[in-house]
């Protein structure tokens, strides 16, 4: 529904999503954004990047350079992850291409080899996970260091830092820093005395410059990948007067297309989800479309494409035109391009009895090699959320591709379906990649901690490989023993009269992303029985993010009851209906 047009900038238009709308994206075209900098010579930029565009459409020019990046704080700086997905990589793209790397930890500032990097004129791809902004890229963090002197080093910097954000508040705010952080850190007045020396403020200011890449940049920092996706918040924001993928787009380089995000992007997705597709010849517009987010934009041509390393196979035009034959995507689950298989399952998912997809995507799972593939069927199958899905999700578990592992452990805590008890449990046993443990720390909690402590103590006698069991399976049983805490938490503050506004509003937007299989009934009960019609349409706005719950069934059927019942206020008859779109 439309509500209006912005009073200030008339490019934006702001509208509500109707009760009765599709809740999930499927678009049927793809598009881009080419939108240049409000700078004066904008339209400067504009006729310049489209000769670029005509030039590189007209240029030959197979996938064969192709270049990742690992930020600091992205995926928990797990070293698995990238070994993963560089092996990841070489089976999905096709060609053999050179694939380079960099992380953050090689160089105190990564910034310029990074910049090196993508400035290089052979590079066809850059994928570049890091957080973001609209105006940066957070590409780096204070180096570790080991040396005690250098540790102090970098203390007495830290709380330089302190002081000069707390300058432009004024000296009463620089005297109050001061105080906490030597209370809090208990070091004396000396520490400081640097923050106050024009030539210090200046070498730190150059030093924290150095860390990340920013818009300044640009004016000697020139791209040359044709394509580059950012992993990363923010720099996709081409509603902004100035953004960093436009930088891109619109510099001097060679890059004429960028896969950005507008706001927040989760950081558990597949970024490279059929990116061996590029090298085939499919447009990065088809290419966006077939895996898109709400936040997710393709920032310049979408129409651009790479030469396809086999000329007599058009991807593009058999993901356009021949999306309904069966047969035709029966066939491709024989391609030796892995990713060409991963777009058959899709098809046959698409437009195939999901009963008889749902075994198609088990057994090829258990069939497959390549880790693209088994990913897909993972992925498809936890759309269907059927038996095979939770069968499938205990063997995901314990697969050796970290991605599938990590996603199947989220997975199960989504589902929250008992009978993935033992597989997790037994997981607890093992050492897992760095993300793949903080996935499960926030995912246990799902589940009943009686029976997962009833589970440990079955499977905890016969597990003799641990080097310390005395210490160990004590912890990991009081770890679990503790795992729902929070839920009682969450359902005490929700249910407890004595309970604030403020606390019980909070509490239920937590449960957007924390999805409390065990509360439903509670949740379901609080929407029957509360008098706070905020709080009630809250719930069920809420109850709607439980998309493969256990529970899910429970809630479709009391809010259809809801949506029927004249007596209910309109609006939560509405949120009632919005909330079954969402989980049907």
């Amino acid at each position: 529904d439309y509500i209006r047009q912005d009073s200030v900038n008339e490019l934006k238009h702001y509208y509500s999503l109707n009760f009765e709308s599709p809740q999930t994206l499927s678009p049927d075209i793809y598009s881009g954004r080419i939108k240049a900098p409000e700078v004066e010579n904008k339209y400067e930029l504009l006729k310049n990047y489209l000769k670029k565009v005509v030039e590189q459409h007209n240029t030959p020019n197979v996938v064969n350079e192709f270049f990742f990046f690992a930020g600091s704080g992205y995926n928990s700086e797990s070293i698995i992850t990238r070994l993963d997905q560089k092996c990841a990589l070489k089976q999905q793209l096709p060609g053999y291409p050179k694939i380079s790397f960099l992380d953050h930890s090689m160089e105190t500032f990564i910034k310029f080899p990074f910049m090196e990097e993508l400035q290089r004129d052979d590079l066809d791809i850059g994928l570049l996970h890091h957080h973001g902004s609209e105006s940066a890229e957070y590409l780096s963090r204070w180096e570790k260091v080991n040396r005690y002197q250098n540790q102090i080093k970098q203390v007495q910097r830290y709380l330089r830092n302190r002081i000069y954000r707390a300058k432009k508040k004024g000296d009463a705010e620089v005297n109050q820093i001061k105080k906490d952080l030597m209370r809090k850190y208990k070091v004396s007045e000396d520490w400081f005395n640097d923050a106050f020396n024009p030539q210090i403020e200046k070498e730190d200011s150059i030093y924290n410059a150095n860390m990340d890449l920013t818009l300044d940049d640009f004016a000697y920092y020139i791209p040359n990948a044709r394509f580059v996706i950012f992993d990363a918040c923010y720099n996709g924001s081409f509603h902004e007067n100035e953004y960093l993928s436009g930088a891109y787009i619109f510099g001097k380089g060679k890059t004429v297309a960028a896969q950005g995000n507008t706001v927040n992007s989760i950081q558990d997705k597949w970024p490279q989800e059929m990116i061996g597709l590029l090298s085939l010849g499919m447009r990065v517009g088809e290419w966006n479309r077939r895996l898109c987010y709400l936040e997710t934009h393709i920032i310049g041509d979408p129409t651009f494409r790479f030469t396809s390393i086999n000329p007599s196979f058009d991807i593009h035009k058999l993901s356009v035109t021949e999306t309904k034959k069966i047969k035709l995507w029966k066939k491709m689950l024989k391609s030796h391009y892995p990713d060409v298989q991963c777009l058959a399952l899709r098809m046959l998912y698409e437009n195939y009895d999901k009963k008889d997809i749902s075994q198609l995507l088990f057994d090829t799972y258990t069939d497959s090699k390549f880790w693209s593939v088994r990913a897909e069927c993972l992925k498809l199958l936890s759309k269907i959320n059927d038996t095979n899905y939770i069968e499938l999700l205990k063997l995901a578990l314990f697969d050796e591709y970290e991605l599938i592992q990590r996603f199947a452990v989220n997975m199960a805590g989504d589902n929250g379906n008992e009978a993935l008890i033992p597989s997790l449990v037994k997981l607890s046993f093992f050492n897992v990649p760095e993300r793949v443990k903080f996935n499960y720390v926030n995912n246990i909690q799902f589940f009943d901690s009686e029976k997962l402590v009833e589970e440990f103590d079955k499977q905890a006698k016969s597990v003799n490989f641990l080097v310390k069991q005395e210490e160990t399976k004590p912890q990991i049983r009081e770890f679990l023993e503790n795992s729902d805490k929070r839920f009682h938490d969450v359902l005490k503050t929700i249910t407890d009269n004595e309970s604030s506004e403020k606390q019980k509003y909070f509490k239920i937007r937590i449960l957007r992303n924390y999805n409390y299989h065990l509360g439903v009934d509670e949740f379901l009960n609080f929407v029957e029985n509360s008098t706070n019609q905020v709080h009630r349409e809250m719930m069920i706005e809420a109850l709607g993010w439980f998309t493969n719950s256990i529970e899910k069934q429970k809630i479709i059927d009391y809010c259809n009851d809801l949506a029927t019942n004249d007596k209910e206020p309109e609006n939560i008859r509405q949120e009632a209906r919005r909330t079954v779109i969402r989980l049907i």
